[in-house]
């Protein structure tokens, strides 16, 4: 990683204008990636563009530069493009929008922490034992002697608690915790984070994740089970990152060996998300014959298509009913 490390800190101390790249549909690691970034290295008097393809949900209000985000750019006009949390390279989705913004003639930067991640970059810092994309740009920042703002704590205590699912996954380490405590020590507003992060729930949330509830099944091999449909948020007024953290709410179902839940994204196309708490079970081998990835505890895919409800029926006949025909068929 220190290698690696090196060949990222060189690329960046030749470059002037920066990009720093966003995945869609951001989360909070994501974010905080990226306004880390454009925090350091501002202060080293480089010229930094933060860029998501998709609008910033409202609980990450509280974020630093969050309203800096733009949504088109010339990536020409950059000496270096820094992708961050990004498990491939498709997941910015700005491969659709510029067709050869990977082509090379920038370069890149691919810092992520998903298994699923193509190493897209011309220099890839990945890390698929971190906890999130915050973690290891605190060890980068650490490397390559970069000064840690209360903002930038906030930010990479951002990406912790919302990769963690506040501290409640098995990816909670003693080091993520030692991490997070020296971000409350350096000024980082855990309070905020907490608060915007799960503690901040709409009515139209409220709503959502009641169906999600309500559409919740458990089969025969244990899988918990819900879906939610177009006409879902419709009815509950909910836009599609309301679900955020959803699946890892009904993962908290016992006795369970893992969680799905599907929804349609209201652009065509059905996503799937996977949580378990199991030992010996692989996520992202699921999610990777639906095309997706992700980690062994959580993945995810995209696909094509929508939802549609299968009913089907069978008669059972009753004890009574069942000794009279075998009665009959013994005449």
């Amino acid at each position: 990683m220190e290698f690696d490390f090196q060949r990222a800190k060189r690329l960046i101390d030749s470059a002037e204008k920066i990009l720093v790249i966003a995945h869609r549909k951001p989360d909070g690691d994501t974010l905080g990636a990226c306004i880390s970034f454009k925090r350091a290295l501002s202060k080293l008097e480089k010229e930094v563009t933060m860029a998501c393809i998709d609008e910033i949900p409202e609980r990450y209000a509280y974020l630093p530069d969050i309203k800096h985000f733009v949504k088109d750019f010339n990536f020409r006009e950059y000496d270096l493009m820094i992708v961050c949390d990004a498990g491939a390279s498709y997941m910015t989705d700005y491969h659709s929008k510029y067709e050869d913004i990977w082509c090379g003639d920038v370069p890149v930067i691919n810092i992520d922490h998903h298994a699923s991640n193509d190493n897209f970059g011309t220099v890839n810092v990945v890390d698929t034992n971190a906890a999130s994309t915050t973690m290891i740009i605190y060890k980068f920042f650490k490397y390559a002697g970069y000064d840690i703002s209360p903002q930038i704590a906030t930010c990479i205590l951002t990406g912790l608690y919302n990769d963690t699912g506040s501290f409640m996954h098995q990816n909670t380490t003693p080091e993520v915790l030692r991490i997070a405590g020296e971000m409350v020590g350096a000024g980082g507003k855990v309070v905020d984070v907490s608060r915007n992060l799960f503690k901040n729930t709409s009515v139209s949330t409220l709503k959502l994740w009641g169906r999600v509830l309500s559409n919740l099944k458990i089969n025969d091999e244990g899988v918990a089970m819900s879906v939610i449909t177009n006409r879902d948020f419709e009815e509950c007024n909910a836009e599609v990152d309301e679900l955020s953290g959803a699946v890892d709410f009904i993962n908290c179902v016992p006795n369970t060996k893992f969680t799905v839940l599907l929804h349609e994204d209201g652009a065509g196309n059905v996503k799937g998300s996977f949580r378990t708490r199991k030992e010996g079970v692989d996520l992202e081998e699921i999610a990777s014959k639906f095309g997706g990835g992700g980690h062994k505890k959580a993945s995810g895919f995209t696909i094509p298509g929508r939802l549609e409800k299968e009913i089907r029926w069978k008669i059972v006949p009753s004890h009574e009913d069942r000794k009279h025909r075998s009665i009959k068929s013994g005449n």
